[in-house]
């Protein structure tokens, strides 16, 4: 994934290099195809960038999902949305 894909984004426009990098490392690993394995996808991610002391705003998070969303099928698409409802309420 290119690098202005996040620079051009305005959810990116002040991020700093270590999460830009980060992002790029992640972005550039094969997207799940099921909404289960996406699931594990994104706690991997969580883990490693709280490891490395990396936080995400909400606008940051939500595109990022969006972009993994995009190779699930409507059903899939539709089981991560109410999963995130769920945790979005949580909060």
């Amino acid at each position: 994934m290119d690098q202005n894909f996040f620079t051009q984004n305005p959810a990116f426009q002040n991020i700093s290099p270590e999460k830009l990098a980060f992002l790029m490392n992640f972005m550039n690993q094969e997207k799940p195809d099921s909404s289960r394995d996406m699931m594990t996808f994104l706690m991997s991610f969580v883990t490693k960038a709280r490891n490395q002391n990396l936080s995400f705003t909400t606008d940051e998070t939500d595109f990022i999902i969006q972009h993994l969303r995009q190779g699930l099928n409507p059903a899939e698409q539709q089981r991560i949305d109410r999963v995130l409802q769920m945790l979005r309420r949580k909060k």
